[in-house]
């Protein structure tokens, strides 16, 4: 309960601003009941005798009541129904953005999800996108390039088809063995040979006992969990458990005998020949389990006794492993499986269990390659022991999985794994046991992770360390050892040389522990995990005690490749003037080379660094910039730091994009300059940055409006959720926060709008989010297209419910003026409460749900017309007030046309008020034709339903009902007054004059004042009356538009085409000549 923050309930601007106006809506039914009472006292007043009320007393009594009857007649104004209309609203949205088959990721076969149902039109007002990189931008697939070992640089390319290659989720890259590297392994062989047959001595080089012990720490210093067979959840996705039949059963149903499988796997150990008849045996195991079997001996295994001798025929190597990594998610689409052998037909047809399997045994059968005996290993058994199975590895992370696949890969194989001990097979030493002393987890603090284990050989404690080259650097012990120093050196270069490749780098080293140091380092280190107080803190000091004086073994890099759509989804951001920023942990050489390749930098962009190691340096920075920008950009309107920015440079979140209309310039300071910055800061300076009492947020804030795009590097969990809140809360911007790991989670709740990326890295980020996506490219088709629609429609569905109810309480206030202020309506009071139940709402869900103000292929076309709920421009403070004098102009009209139609008559009081409502109806009814942006037969059947609704119920309720709920009798009343010419007179002459000044407004703002939406519509419909043979093309790199006929494409087709022909022909000319 203590770790209990509460329920988290967001909440998006337009609701804020809905709430606001719906407290002004409050105060003018006060004003109005407060103008109805003093009207009713004074007019009470002005007779010594009341006419007509034979029980009035003292007239400011009356004008008390008359206040509470004035709060029950008009409290329409107060819009109840908006709160129920506009949850219906966005709960019928959020299923279509679900169901978007534009959403939907076939690889994964999984669609978009709409975790929260109250904010979708808070995705067409994101100002600031703050993304992490690994898993997020990028495929989080990691694949082994380089590593560097003892200063020794080892390649691995990529497979050339690497491309093409459809993995599944969680099966890494296979990895190119380096020759090298397999040539220097090979001289710990006991029995390796020269070239002319000589025994090699040098088994025991320093530098192959080195690339021995650097891959015995990629295979150990992890939490892999070796497994023979692919684990499988129960639950799928929705939380629900299937049903699935067991293990022990076959593919006919029929159960398995227990015993007869403990027999079987016994027999599998053994490593004399099996029997034909057992190969039956154990073929009728194999088919009695499960399709998705445990991976068999590698390929590359199987053609050389020797698995780490040279290429087989000089051929290339077969890719010899592919571990998989543990799926998180639970859906049987994205379950990984290994290569397996062929199986029977019967055997695919057969439902697959999800529970534990048996280990697979099909290799039982494998039939030795033809040859000779000497191509062969005498008494060598055709079923492979559990050594020679090749494992699935299930890793919490993609690194931990492409680092023991790679020591795997030569050959240093993690065989079994328990919490106590971990077997490994090393080359030249056979299967050795390690005693797993104590597993010092990762934590961002220390950005390393480590591992102390006892050798089973020499029983020495070893410390085997990994981890960031920021943390493992520094903790290298002193040495004067010029041979270590030039390796140090030499590591750090390949370092920096991996970090601009874009590659993800660890360190790795080791550290020898005394047993005096290990019981000293123990007794504390138990005495920091009993206490009370500040006890993480105390155990990760604990930890870093242990984690010093290391000696360095070497370093990896690992490839991290772009999703698909990435750069292009960005660029769409910043072309919609969303400033984004990544956050990210990675060295900040790596992340500027993704950045480049991302689009979220430019070359043409001036990159400007703050990586500083103290306070004052920081400052100084920051400092420094900012008055070197604001020499070359000279400010308008005085000194102050620019609020957000526009020019034809920088758009008005401060992000490059194309020249801004005069309504999009903020009115504050704008900088004259059109030069494009990028900002990269480290997660060191963001320490200082973030401490309030370093003064320094409001600088760099000022720093990064100057910056088209920020990278924050090396930056710890706390500090991403740190960053969005400031930026929320100083600069009062709409932020929107996407990650896929734990380590998002922050982040993602404390941003206005989390997503998820359902990746590899857990659940933990879809289920702290508000939309989960399977992919990052989605996001573009989120925010420009649904959350522009979604918050176009709301704004306009609020604003016409608040139009609706103030027109129909004017009426009823203007019958007042007739009326003495008694309290008197002439509307039936059915028609009061049907009002807003029956008779006008279906429009308003219409226009909240199916309107669309500008086609999807634009908004993708144009990311600039995000602008337009980025700033909000639909639905500003203003646009309630308009609203209201809207609806108070219409209400004169419909009221006092009607008065003067039938003054001086004796038409009766429900005859005179279905005549103002049936005006009042089909004004409302006419105002959502003007206000509809695309024509749908939603759109024709809501508004034709209520016009029906209207007249059915009317008229049976006219006819049947003599008195009903003991409410006054309009017997007959409809049909008297449809019957008589003067009802359509004035409802014909209500609906134009009271929307006259609005289809004018609208006539003039499109020819004159077109926004940018009207624009781009008017710019397509031009297009497509001049020909259908259009083609429309758009440039997001340089946000112009380029239109050109076929034909004209067509003919400079046929140019070149003679062109080439008279070349050729000159060319044949010639070769005559």
């Amino acid at each position: 309960m203590l770790n209990n923050g509460g329920p988290r309930y967001k909440r998006s601007e337009l609701e804020r601003q809905m709430n606001l106006d719906v407290i002004w809506c409050v105060l003018i039914l006060f004003v109005l009941c407060i103008i109805g009472a003093v009207g009713c006292k004074l007019w009470l007043s002005s007779y010594d005798v009341v006419p007509f009320i034979p029980f009035a007393s003292d007239p400011i009594y009356e004008g008390m009541l008359g206040f509470w009857t004035f709060v029950i007649i008009l409290q329409v104004m107060i819009p109840l129904s908006l709160y129920v209309t506009i949850e219906m609203a966005k709960l019928i949205q959020v299923y279509h953005i679900h169901n978007d088959v534009h959403l939907y990721d076939p690889d994964t076969n999984k669609r978009i999800e709409c975790r929260a149902l109250n904010i979708p039109e808070e995705l067409g007002q994101v100002q600031y996108v703050f993304s992490d990189k690994t898993g997020t931008l990028t495929e989080n697939k990691m694949i082994f390039r380089r590593c560097t070992i003892a200063g020794v640089d080892y390649n691995h390319p990529p497979p050339e088809n690497a491309q093409n290659m459809k993995l599944q989720p969680g099966t890494p890259m296979p990895i190119l063995v380096n020759p090298r590297l397999r040539e220097e392994l090979s001289l710990l062989e006991p029995n390796s040979l020269t070239e002319n047959g000589t025994r090699r001595e040098l088994r025991f080089n320093s530098h192959p006992q080195r690339l021995q012990e650097f891959l015995l720490l990629l295979a150990v210093c992890n939490t892999v969990v070796v497994a023979r067979h692919p684990h499988h959840d129960m639950m799928n996705a929705s939380g629900v458990i299937e049903l699935v039949p067991t293990v022990f059963e076959n593919h006919s149903g029929t159960p398995m005998s227990s015993s007869r499988s403990r027999g079987d796997i016994r027999n599998s150990k053994q490593t004399v020949p099996i029997p034909s008849k057992t190969v039956d045996k154990y073929s009728r195991l194999s088919e009695s389990r499960s399709v998705t079997p445990s991976p068999p001996p590698s390929h590359f295994q199987a053609q050389t006794s020797d698995p780490l001798s040279g290429y087989s025929g000089g051929k290339k190597p077969e890719f010899p492993h592919q571990p998989v990594l543990s799926p998180i998610n639970s859906s049987a689409e994205t379950t990984p499986t290994a290569d397996s052998p062929p199986f029977p037909k019967l055997l695919k047809n057969a439902i697959r269990p999800k529970l534990l399997n048996v280990p697979s045994l099909l290799m039982a059968s494998v039939k030795k390659p033809p040859g000779n005996g000497n191509n062969s290993i005498p008494n060598r058994s055709t079923t492979p022991s559990p050594c020679e199975l090749k494992p699935i590895y299930e890793a919490e992370s993609p690194d931990e999985l492409a680092l023991i696949d790679a020591a795997y890969s030569y050959n240093c194989r993690l065989v079994k794994r328990t919490p106590q001990y971990a077997t490994v097979a090393l080359p030249g030493e056979g299967v050795l046991e390690f005693e797993i002393l104590q597993i010092l987890p990762f934590d961002s603090s220390r950005k390393s992770m480590s591992v102390l284990l006892k050798h089973p050989v020499t029983n020495e404690k070893i410390l085997y360390c990994k981890g960031a080259d920021s943390t493992i650097l520094a903790q290298l012990a002193p040495t004067d050892d010029v041979i270590m120093q030039q390796l140090i050196f030499r590591t750090q270069q390949h370092l920096n040389s991996y970090a601009r490749q874009g590659l993800r780098v660890l360190v790795m080293a080791k550290r020898t522990v005394s047993d005096h140091e290990y019981s000293d380092w123990l007794r504390r280190h138990e005495e920091a995990e009993l206490s009370l107080d500040n006890r993480d803190r105390r155990i990760r000091e604990s930890y870093s005690r242990l984690e010093t004086n290391l000696t360095l073994l070497g370093a990896t890099g690992i490839e991290d490749r772009l999703q698909d759509g990435v750069p292009e989804t960005i660029s769409a951001l910043i072309s919609a003037g969303i400033m984004v920023w990544v956050l990210t942990g990675d060295k900040p050489e790596t992340a500027i080379n993704v950045a480049y390749s991302a689009r979220l930098f430019s070359p043409q962009m001036e990159l400007l660094k703050l990586s500083a190691r103290s306070k004052d340096a920081a400052e100084s920075a920051i400092l420094f910039y900012l008055a070197d920008i604001q020499r070359e950009t000279p400010l308008e309107g005085g000194s102050q730091p620019p609020r957000p920015v526009v020019s034809p440079g920088l758009n008005q979140v401060g992000v490059f994009a194309r020249a801004s209309t005069p309504g999009d310039v903020h009115p504050q300071m704008i900088p004259r300059s059109n030069k494009k910055r990028a900002l990269v800061v480290d997660g060191k300076t963001l320490t200082y940055i973030l401490d309030r009492r370093s003064n320094l947020q409001k600088p760099f804030l000022d720093l990064t409006r100057y910056c088209s795009s920020v990278l924050c590097c090396r930056a710890t969990p706390l500090q991403k959720a740190y960053i969005v809140r400031v930026v929320k809360e100083q600069l009062k911007m709409r932020t929107l926060a996407i990650g896929d790991g734990a380590n998002d989670v922050s982040m993602i709740q404390t941003a206005d709008v989390g997503i998820g990326i359902s990746g590899q890295e857990g659940m933990q980020a879809v289920m702290a989010s508000d939309y989960a996506l399977s992919r990052f490219k989605y996001l573009e088709r989120l925010l420009l297209v649904h959350g522009h629609w979604c918050y176009d429609r709301l704004s306009r569905m609020v604003l016409y419910f608040f139009y609706k109810n103030a027109t129909f309480v004017f009426l009823i206030f203007w019958f007042q003026l007739y009326c003495g202020f008694s309290g008197s309506v002439m509307i039936d009071q059915m028609y009061l409460m049907l009002y807003n139940l029956l008779f006008t709402s279906l429009p308003p869900i219409a226009i909240g749900v199916y309107d669309q103000d500008v086609p999807e292929e634009i908004l993708l076309a144009r990311p600039s017309l995000y602008r337009q709920g980025r700033l909000g421009s639909v639905y500003k403070p203003h646009s309630f007030w308009i609203t209201v004098a809207d609806a108070l102009y219409q209400s004169i009209v419909i009221f006092f046309i009607s008065e003067a139609a039938y003054h001086d008559t004796d038409v009766g009081i429900w005859d005179f008020g279905t005549t103002v409502t049936t005006s009042c109806m089909f004004v409302m009814l006419f105002h959502v034709a003007i206000e509809t942006r695309s024509w749908t037969i939603i759109h024709i059947l809501s508004i034709l339903a209520s016009i029906v609704a209207f007249y059915i119920f009317t008229i049976v309720y006219n006819t049947v009902c003599l008195e009903c709920l003991g409410l006054p009798n309009n017997y007959q009343v409809i049909q008297q007054t449809m019957g008589s010419l003067v009802y359509w007179l004035v409802v014909g002459l209500s609906v134009p004059m009271a929307l006259l000044p609005r289809f004018v407004w609208r006539c003039v703002e499109t020819c004159l004042f077109p926004r940018d939406v009207t624009r781009a519509v008017l710019d397509k419909r031009r297009a497509t009356h001049r020909g259908e043979d259009f083609l429309v093309s758009w440039s997001r790199s340089t946000s112009t538009s380029s239109i050109f006929r076929r034909r004209e494409q067509l003919l400079e087709e046929n140019v070149k085409e003679l062109v080439m022909l008279q070349q050729n022909f000159h060319k044949a000319k010639r070769n005559l000549l």
